[in-house]
């Protein structure tokens, strides 16, 4: 693919190798030093370096975490974090699942950039050591491709990117304004879906599958064929969900999630401050 990693200090870096660079960075003006290197591990899931002091921690960046930069409570120990105060963690319906302790100040570095007083949140899962949130990107806008194990980010603004791209407008939320919403089809039925690369698996709210009638079984509901621009696709089972909480606010709920097992296919970009998302396939 003509890219290899660099090492600078604790974090890995994309660099050119025998003079190739993604065929997306020129159509959306990366330079060279917005690029950053990711691996796919564990769920799928397009996982990132975040440093703390001498301290390296692998975690997945997850467009769907609303909170910010969350470890779990061994590595928020270990690492000697004060428990500033506390916080609550909600799911998707507003439920609350736990509550965990706030750093306040703490030295991070991620994706290319260092913050010298940042606020890490502490919670509990025993399969994921931490998240990344879009709030922690060092610009307003960034490009993932899971194929080249790529994630470019900064604060440009583009304006047409033509093909192999499909440009979709951004539904923005007035309590989330960073989750990645746009309307899909579902079996021809217009619907909001959420982008979401902190996800495994299609994920599909409760009122629809009532309202629709859908059969459900132990691996979920069987949804259908999905329609995105160009692209289809057909989702055999959806894990069910209730979206209540995060819709709030929203002109419908939120429908579907779209999870990174879709989403590897494809090369994504989202330009935050131009409500704006693009898509093109790998293939």
């Amino acid at each position: 693919m003509g890219w290899k990693l660099c090492i600078v200090g604790t974090f890995l870096f994309a660099c050119e190798a025998q003079g190739q660079e993604p065929p997306w960075q020129g159509l959306f003006g990366y330079d060279q030093a917005h690029l950053h290197a990711l691996e796919i591990r564990d769920f799928g899931y397009p996982w990132v370096p975040v440093g703390f002091g001498a301290d390296t921690v692998w975690m997945p960046f997850d467009t769907g975490d609303m909170v910010g930069l969350t470890v779990d409570s061994a590595i928020f120990d270990r690492l000697g974090l004060p428990c500033s105060e506390r916080w609550n963690r909600r799911d998707s319906a507003g439920r609350l699942i736990s509550t965990g302790c706030t750093a306040h100040g703490a030295s991070v570095e991620v994706f290319g950039a260092h913050y010298d007083s940042l606020s890490v949140f502490e919670f509990s899962d025993p399969s994921l050591p931490g998240l990344v949130g879009p709030a922690q990107l060092p610009g307003t806008r960034f490009t993932i491709d899971y194929g080249r194990r790529l994630i470019a980010t900064d604060s440009n603004t583009v304006g047409n990117v033509g093909p192999p791209f499909e440009a979709f407008p951004l539904v923005r939320s007035p309590g989330d304004p960073l989750l990645i919403l746009t309307y899909a089809q579902l079996e021809g039925r217009d619907v909001l879906v959420e982008i979401d690369t902190g996800k495994s698996r299609t994920t599909i709210d409760r009122s629809l599958v009532e309202a629709l009638r859908l059969p459900v079984t132990e691996r979920g509901a069987e949804v259908g064929n999905v329609r995105l621009g160009s692209w289809s696709w057909t989702v055999g089972s959806a894990r069910v969900v209730d979206t209540a909480g995060i819709s709030k606010g929203l002109p419908t709920r939120i429908a579907l999630g779209i999870g990174s097992d879709v989403l590897r296919n494809f090369v994504l970009s989202v330009d935050y401050r131009s409500s704006q998302l693009w898509l093109a396939s790998r293939n």
